[in-house]
This record gives structure tokens, C-alpha cells and sequence, in this order.
């Protein structure tokens, strides 16, 4: 029997709030393994992640409706469907609230389904007669724009409350549609009038220039199929043309910790008379830059399996320049996989510098004097970005910054590092540092 829009959404919910699952990963399983419309996969993906960004608020609102307590599931079930009441208006209240007392018969039974009723009908009669009231204007902020209070008070103490408060808005917002060019295959202008004779709006990035915008993305397209571009978001796409060394020279290049693959798939087309390693430490994740590498028509890089921690001695000194996108927090990327909000504190971070700055000793170890290091993350927490490297430079005075020169004249460069925050695009939040070994060892 099909299942309906709505009971995928919700095995898709239960499967990040209950069993710590990426959103992205579970909505795109669910896609491939199932003959969902494209109609309903829209309906899916923003009944999805308009509940997880919504949580915190409309938890809030459920509280002061229910005595006693729910039942993580149910309580699910009820989260999903206060947001459809609640921030979508194409769904009447009275059918919202019906869809949902069949699918919480149809799970729970009888008994559970008529309390489901029951609260749903309450908050929708007496929604506007709520009484907000907050204990200051920080747990307002939080509740209403759902964000944590752990990851609320690291803005704040980092960026100002005023700063803190853009960033934690923009999370609850969409990044727009990014697809990078595979320019070995395709020009822009090309690859422009083709969207336009498809009907889809697209403009020229202002962060990348090799990135496009796009109203959707088909991944059943001819072109994305057939390697003609790639989804890759504006900032991410950044870290290839912040390394700015010679293309026409064969340097050796190695990506240590290189899955999904975007970087080192871009940095290899763009150095294509250069070879490149691409490491990670798990196998089947090296499978997806390979099979992304022969759609793309990249034919200079080689995929080994690596940790990134463990010292590779055949790497010794070999390397002309080392792509660091260590793990991190993900605060960056928010916009587009909200869950990862609900996860991050002051000790989350505290364990992952110190990985980060692990696998930054670690890599040296393999560059060449004079040769060039791209340490990034999709983090926008100093204490991963701009403060790890101010540590790692005290340690390495062999290092120094190098000043980062892109062509669009992105504004926020600093000396030798970009920070873009996801306030200031409608793009992922990012950081890029690039280094330089001094010839004297």
C-alpha cells in the first residue's frame, strides 16, 4: 500500500529526532527508494525541514497546551502537524487536523488519535489568545527562532547580540539552489542558455564564479547526469580559487579528509595537469568521489583510503599543496540541515579543535617547504576557525598567513583568511585560511 506525503515526512522526522539521523541523508533515501511525484517530494522536504527548524517554538505552544507528557513519537506527529497549522497556508486547519488524526489512528490507534484531535482543535481555537511569556529577551529570542539556548549564547558571546540574532534568523531561511560548473565539459554561457531554454531561472553567483544559481535542481536532468555540473554550494566552492597557485605547473596535491568529494573534484579540474590524492578514512564514501570523478571527466586524481590522524610515512614532504576541510560543527550549514543546531555546546566543540588542530599537525608533516595549505571548515565558530589557527601559528612559526586574492573581490577577506557568515548570503556559512611553509625548515 503507498504511503501517503505525510507519513513519509513523518518516518523521515522520527528518523533524525529519534535515531540522530542528517535530514538530507534521510530525504534523499526515502526519494531513491520510493516512486514519490516531484509535487510531493516539495511537499516532503518543506513539511520536513520547516518542523526541525520550527521545533524549539512550536514545542513552546504544545507545552502550554498539554498537562501531562507526550510520547516522543506522538509528540512528532503533533510537532509536524502544528507546523502545516501553523506556517502553511495552503492546507485548510480543519484538513491539517484531520490527515493527522488518520495517520496517528493508523500508528497509535483509537485512543491516541482522539487526544491528537483533540490538542490540535484546542491550539487552533485559541491560538491567537496565547500569552507569550518569556523569562528574558534571550529565551525570547531562542524560543521564537527555535535555536538552542548552548548555540545562541556561542553567537552572542562571539559576534554581539545584534549579530547574533541576524545569524540565528537566518537560520530558519533557505540558501539558494548552487550548482558549480564542470567547465571541462560545458562553458557558463552555454550552460546558462540551456537552463534558460528549460525554463528555469538562473543567475551568475556573486561569491563563486564558477557557481550558478538556479530556481530548482533536477537531478534527473541529461546535463546532471552527464557531468555537466555539480551541486556545490557558492562558499564551498570558494577553497579551489583561494589556493591561486600556478595551473599551468604539475604540482602534487593532496586532500586529506576529502569526502563527499566537491573540493578535490573542483580543485582537480581546475589543475588539470596536476595530480591529486583524495583521502578519507571510510571506503564507501571514496566511492562517491570516484564515481563523481569519471562522470565529471576528471581523470587527474587518485582516491586512497586514509585517516587523516594516522601518519602516512609514503606522504612524507611529497606534497606541493594540502587541502585541510577538517570535521567541524557544521553551524555554517544550518539553513540546510537545521538539526544540526540541536547538537552543538561548548564541549561538542572543545573535542572537535582538538581534531581539527590533529589533523592540521598531522597533515604538515607532508608539505613540501614553500608549499601552500588551505585549512576550512562550514563552521562559524572562532574557536574552529580563526582562533585554532592563531594557536597552530604559535606552535609552527614556519607557517605564515598568505593573502587570499579572488577575482570578484570578495569583501570578506581578511589577511590570508575568509569568513563568509550565513547572514551575509543566501549561501552556507564558511571559513578558508591559506598558509604557506617557509623554504627554511
Amino acid at each position: 500500500m503507498n504511503k501517503t506525503a505525510r507519513e513519509y515526512a513523518y518516518a523521515i522526522l522520527i528518523n533524525v529526532f529519534l535515531d540522530d539521523a542528517y535530514s538530507n541523508i534521510s530525504i534523499n533515501k526515502v526519494f531513491s527508494k520510493n516512486n514519490i511525484s516531484s509535487k510531493d517530494k516539495k511537499y516532503i522536504t518543506q513539511l520536513v525541514y520547516g518542523s526541525i527548524k520550527n521545533k524549539l517554538y512550536i514545542e513552546h505552544i504544545i507545552k502550554r497546551f498539554s498537562k501531562g507528557r507526550i510520547k516522543p513519537k506522538v509528540r512528532i506527529l503533533i510537532l509536524m502537524s502544528l507546523y502545516q497549522i501553523l506556517k502553511l497556508d495552503k492546507t485548510p486547519d480543519f484538513a491539517a487536523v484531520n490527515e493527522a488524526v488518520k495517520l496517528s489512528k493508523k500508528i497509535f490507534g483509537l485512543h491516541t488519535s482522539k487526544f491528537v484531535n483533540a490538542i490540535l482543535r484546542n491550539i487552533i481555537r485559541n491560538i491567537e489568545k496565547i500569552d507569550y511569556v518569556f523569562k528574558d529577551e534571550d529565551e525570547e529570542i531562542i524560543i521564537k527562532y527555535s535555536c538552542p539556548r548552548s548555540l545562541y549564547m556561542i553567537l552572542k558571546e562571539q559576534y554581539g547580540k545584534e549579530k547574533a540574532i541576524s545569524i540565528v534568523k537566518s537560520f530558519n531561511t533557505t540558501s539558494e539552489n548552487s550548482i558549480r560548473i564542470n567547465l571541462l565539459k560545458i562553458t557558463k554561457s552555454d550552460l546558462i542558455n540551456y537552463f534558460e531554454d528549460r525554463g528555469i531561472s538562473v543567475k551568475e553567483s556573486s561569491v563563486a564564479e564558477d557557481c550558478l544559481l538556479v530556481s530548482s535542481i533536477d537531478i534527473t536532468d541529461p546535463k546532471f547526469q552527464e557531468g555537466y555540473y555539480i551541486i556545490q554550494d557558492e562558499a564551498s566552492a570558494l577553497v579551489a580559487h583561494a589556493l591561486e597557485e600556478n595551473r599551468e605547473k604539475t604540482l602534487n596535491i593532496l586532500d586529506v579528509c576529502a569526502a563527499p568529494g566537491g573540493k578535490s573534484l573542483h580543485i582537480a579540474s581546475l589543475y588539470n595537469n596536476s595530480c591529486l590524492i583524495s583521502c578519507d578514512k571510510y571506503q564507501h564514501k571514496l566511492k562517491l568521489i570516484a564515481d563523481n570523478a569519471e562522470k565529471l571527466g576528471i581523470t587527474n586524481i587518485c582516491i586512497q583510503q586514509q585517516d587523516a590522524t594516522e601518519l602516512n610515512i609514503e606522504f612524507l614532504n611529497r606534497f606541493d599543496v594540502i587541502i585541510c576541510d577538517v570535521p567541524c560543527s557544521g553551524m555554517g550549514v544550518i539553513k540546510n540541515k537545521p538539526e544540526i543546531k540541536y547538537k552543538v555546546d561548548d564541549s561538542y566543540i572543545r573535542k572537535l579543535t582538538d581534531l581539527q588542530l590533529e589533523i592540521l599537525e598531522n597533515s604538515i608533516k607532508y608539505l613540501k617547504p614553500e608549499g601552500c595549505l588551505i585549512y576550512s571548515t562550514c563552521t562559524i565558530d572562532k574557536r574552529e576557525n580563526e582562533y585554532n589557527i592563531n594557536r597552530f601559528l604559535e606552535k609552527n612559526p614556519n607557517f605564515n598567513l598568505e593573502n587570499i586574492r579572488l577575482s570578484n573581490q570578495f569583501e570578506k577577506i581578511q589577511t590570508g583568511m575568509i569568513k563568509i557568515l550565513p547572514d551575509d548570503y543566501n549561501c552556507d556559512g564558511f571559513f578558508i585560511c591559506k598558509l604557506r611553509k617557509n623554504s627554511k625548515i
